[in-house]
């Protein structure tokens, strides 16, 4: 089909208007996101449809006449759609999605059919973050971790469960052996994200406050996978010190931890991956407004990008960190977890959210492909010959565990006041091969 942003975008990412209680903005200095709050009615309130806008209040991009920025193509291929297919030759996991009940899981479920992807991890999300109202602090997150749970437990092969923990409450090393014993597959932690909920920040502590050391302990001991939603920019030297606590934590770092957009920023995280063998990342951007700006910035500088997701694919994870709320609709769904694929696979793609223009890929290889969508993320969590997740809850951990040595190598520790990061100048591309 033909497309246009004034039509396919109306029609395609139809969410209600009055929906727009999260305005958000990046704080230059810090890059710490701040939410502003400009309208009174939560995101999950029964509005009324408003197709002139997508998002929540974010307005349908003009027509510019001309490429947006370096991302775009110089010239407009009309062959190229934004429904164009992505390859049908993986069995995809999905390392990052947000849903708030068992119908939207479903709908997630008919994404994942539509595209290729056999397993998705679902993370334990506060009340906060599906609704963006400034009266929720970090709640209700129980609730939505035992559901969760439960979806692993009635699809098995389909789902697995990262309840999450706020960091502030007691008991947390007890609450986190319970729902591994209900069938949980890991921890999702809000520690370190840059942002604030209603009540205050979600960094409401250093990393490696005394609170999380039998949380990370434990992790490490039984090789419970985390996704950590650290903000490197402004936590880098707080993960370091975990993880010279801890080096063998089997973490997921989304969304490359903010350190994709410079070349100082790509090597200092590459230092994190060649230091610590359980250390990974996904291509996930979340809201809509990044999900644009993380593609943009990496096709910008499309020929370093795909040397670095060539040469990492065995630390680098397919999920695009949707938070399927009831305002969302499949349309939506479907266009996301299959720009993120176009993305990948193809030269140029049609990006749904911004598609006046078409945008540079990084066209992996097959090679590399095949580890970001199957053997990568199987490995992180651990996955048997057959697919399948661990049994946490019987006779665990093995005395062979992956990811603890001899199975890795051993991480030698730093000495004192030791800083090689500050150092390592910028991630060399131009003479490099994967």
């Amino acid at each position: 089909m033909e497309y246009t942003a004034n039509d396919e975008l109306r029609c395609l990412l139809q969410i209600p208007s009055r929906s727009y209680v999260a305005l958000l903005a990046v704080a230059a200095l810090g890059g710490s996101m701040v939410a502003l709050f400009a309208g009174t009615e939560l995101r999950m309130g029964s509005a009324s449809p408003d197709i002139t806008t997508y998002g929540q209040g974010v307005p349908i991009p003009d027509p510019r006449g001309e490429p947006k920025n370096l991302a775009y193509t110089k010239t407009n291929d009309s062959s190229i759609k934004v429904d164009a297919p992505p390859s049908a030759a993986y069995k995809v996991i999905d390392i990052h999605e947000h849903v708030v009940d068992e119908e939207r899981a479903l709908m997630l479920l008919e994404g994942m059919d539509k595209f290729g992807i056999q397993r998705a991890c679902l993370m334990g999300t506060s009340w906060f973050t599906f609704t963006l109202d400034p009266q929720f602090g970090f709640e209700r997150y129980h609730e939505n971790n035992l559901m969760i749970i439960g979806l692993k437990n009635d699809y098995p092969e389909r789902f697995c469960a990262f309840p999450t923990l706020d960091p502030e409450a007691e008991g947390n090393l007890e609450r986190l052996q319970d729902y591994v014993a209900r069938g949980a597959d890991g921890l999702k932690l809000y520690l370190g994200h840059g942002a604030a909920h209603g009540k205050g920040p979600f960094h409401s502590m250093p990393l490696d406050d005394p609170r999380m050391l039998p949380i990370y302990e434990y992790c490490e001991r039984t090789q419970l996978p985390i996704l950590f939603h650290i903000n490197l920019i402004n936590y880098y030297e707080e993960f370091v010190r975990v993880m010279e606590r801890y080096p063998y934590l089997r973490v997921n770092i989304p969304h490359f931890g903010l350190h994709k957009n410079t070349g100082k920023r790509l090597r200092r995280f590459e230092w994190l991956l060649e230091r610590y063998p359980n250390v990974y990342t996904d291509i996930s951007y979340g809201w809509h407004t990044f999900h644009v700006e993380g593609m943009e910035a990496l096709a910008k500088w499309r020929t370093r990008s795909t040397l670095f997701f060539t040469l990492h694919a065995d630390r680098i994870m397919y999920g695009s960190d949707l938070v399927i709320d009831p305002t969302r609709k499949q349309a939506y769904i479907d266009a996301t977890l299959r720009s993120y694929r176009q993305f990948l696979e193809h030269k140029k793609h049609r990006l749904f959210l911004e598609p006046e223009y078409p945008m540079h890929g990084l066209n992996l290889d097959e090679a590399a492909l095949k580890r970001i969508y199957e053997t990568t993320p199987a490995r992180f969590l651990l996955l048997d010959e057959d697919g399948l997740l661990p049994d946490r809850t019987k006779h665990w951990p093995p005395t062979d565990l992956d990811g603890l040595p001899p199975t890795v190598p051993t991480v030698t520790p730093l000495g004192p006041d030791v800083r090689p990061w500050d150092f390592l100048g910028d991630f060399e591309w131009k003479n490099r091969t994967p």
